[in-house]
């Protein structure tokens, strides 16, 4: 009887996950490029799913990098202009390990540069990468 509820207890708690805690993601995914600058995590509880926000930046002269590893690594698309910056959309990534759903967006601070070959002359573009914590 006793390894019965053992097995129906492991059954039970098995797909139970900690809850995840602000960190640095792209870490947690593994290395990323050096250009690319971790700033910190943050809660936003006001929001619908309080999702957790790691920042970082890079330097427009290694934006480029850090856009062909987000496309490769986790599918981003490329980075367009639009209007007045540099936007990927939101992109969503499922890390296989883990099962943690993660939303990556990359994009450029406001600009009147909008050719690719001048991103050098963006100070700085932004990765935010979120995860929720609760359900929408």
């Amino acid at each position: 009887m006793r390894p019965l509820i053992i097995l129906t207890l492991l059954l039970l708690c098995g797909p139970l996950q900690a809850a995840p805690q602000c960190a640095d993601f792209l870490g947690a995914l593994g290395a990323y490029p050096k250009g690319i600058e971790y700033l910190g995590c943050r809660q936003e509880p006001e929001l619908q799913t309080a999702p957790l926000i790691a920042t970082y930046r890079v330097k427009g002269a290694e934006a480029g990098a850090a856009e062909g590893y987000l496309h490769h690594a986790f599918g981003m698309p490329r980075l367009l202009f639009i209007c007045c910056m540099w936007d990927s959309f939101r992109h969503f990534h499922r890390a296989p390990q883990s099962g943690i759903g993660y939303e990556i967006l990359m994009a450029s601070e406001e600009t009147p540069v909008n050719q690719r070959s001048q991103w050098a002359r963006i100070e700085f573009f932004y990765i935010t990468v979120s995860v929720d914590t609760l359900e929408p």
